[in-house]
């Protein structure tokens, strides 16, 4: 959508992730395993931390401490607030944003964290798994300074676990999903009450689902406005109204996840996935792959995480 991810730079499992460059240590990581739904990556942190600001990933990033206690102050609105982080406490990042905050622990048992970075792609196909529309705004997706959920928490320690094994992709696919869908259903009963009217979910499910079997093919307005029996005006200001973007734009977005999912899980060449995402030629794939992900398709595939 157009306020998630256009022109957007940052990677989204950084090795700076949610330490923001403080000293933490890195203890263990999924890198290498096959994982492609998820990265997950095992910290010792230091018993005291100065303020910083984390990085903003294109990830739905989640971090769950799993040894230790410590007092954390994360900005909120220009004031801070203090909470109390224990084994099973999460704080969860919305895509692209950043946080202000410092730490300090409060006994002398290490500090230790699972951080967990849940994949664009993963996130659009759970939500439309659930009834959705995909493509999720930042601001539908759960951001919040500490969590005390026994289902997330569990789901950090398996993850954790699983990294400290290498887990096979099937199992982190499967903690990844289950975790993803959580967040969301959770996050759904978070959000204030204004959905869509009736009348504007069909219409969205209706489009969108045109719009996800039609990847690879030209889709013009017109095709639209008869599949929903609006006009094309009609469409277009139901559609933004309910999206915050046209449906031209979103379908160049799925284009774009769907190739970059490709490129990291299957091994075509750049000029398969680029007409399986219904491009004709390689310079207007490039330039859009290279405006949504910040870098090209092959240097996508090539860097590592």
């Amino acid at each position: 959508m157009t306020n998630r991810a256009d022109g957007a730079t940052a990677s989204w499992a950084e090795d700076a992730d949610i330490a923001g460059g403080q000293p933490c240590s890195r203890l263990g990581s999924s890198d290498g395993y096959g994982w492609t739904p998820l990265v997950a990556r095992t910290y010792s942190c230091p018993s005291t931390v100065a303020e910083f600001s984390t990085e903003p990933t294109t990830a739905l990033t989640v971090v769950v401490t799993t040894h230790g206690v410590r007092e954390v102050a994360c900005r909120v609105d220009g004031r801070w607030r203090q909470t109390i982080h224990r084994a099973g406490s999460a704080h969860v990042a919305a895509p692209l944003t950043s946080s202000t905050m410092r730490w300090h622990a409060t006994t002398s048992a290490p500090v230790r964290t699972v951080n967990i970075y849940l994949r664009p792609h993963l996130v659009d196909e759970v939500s439309w798994a659930m009834g959705g529309v995909g493509m999720l705004l930042p601001g539908e997706l759960p951001d919040i300074p500490l969590l005390e959920d026994p289902y997330v928490a569990a789901a950090g320690k398996a993850i954790a676990d699983a990294v400290e094994r290498r887990a096979p992709a099937v199992y982190a696919d499967s903690l990844a999903r289950a975790l993803t869908a959580h967040l969301l259903h959770v996050n759904h009963f978070r959000q204030p009450s204004d959905p869509p009217s009736p009348l504007g979910r069909t219409m969205l499910r209706t489009v969108a689902s045109y719009l996800h079997e039609h990847l690879h093919e030209d889709v013009i307005l017109s095709d639209l406005a008869t599949l929903t029996n609006m006009s094309r005006h009609h469409l277009l200001r139901m559609f933004k109204k309910y999206t915050g973007t046209t449906p031209h734009r979103y379908l160049v977005q799925l284009r774009l996840r769907k190739a970059a999912c490709l490129l990291r899980t299957t091994s075509q060449s750049v000029q398969q996935v680029m007409a399986a995402c219904g491009y004709a030629s390689m310079g207007p794939f490039s330039a859009a792959f290279r405006r949504e992900h910040g870098c090209s398709p092959g240097q996508f595939r090539r860097e590592p995480g």
